[in-house]
């Protein structure tokens, strides 16, 4: 997950970003809409993606994506 975030938080390949938005864009889709995530995935893998994926939508202006993540970290949170 760190490689993962690492890529996610320092990509700074302008021939890629075109990807990387589609990639982020994908997986942004996926948690919204079906809400399935790999088995390893556990709470704090989950809560690092997504506040990742937070921070770059919010670098895009992209807010109402950045509000329905920050719901799904705060009811993860408070699940706990």
């Amino acid at each position: 997950m760190d490689k993962f975030s690492n890529f996610f938080e320092n990509h700074t390949n302008p021939n890629m970003q075109n990807d990387l938005d589609l990639t982020i864009s994908e997986v942004y889709e996926v948690i919204i809409n079906i809400n399935v995530w790999p088995l390893n995935f556990h709470d704090s893998k989950k809560l690092k993606l997504m506040r990742s994926m937070v921070k770059y939508f919010t670098e895009k202006e992209e807010y109402e994506k950045c509000a329905k993540l920050q719901k799904y970290i705060d009811e993860l949170e408070n699940s706990k």
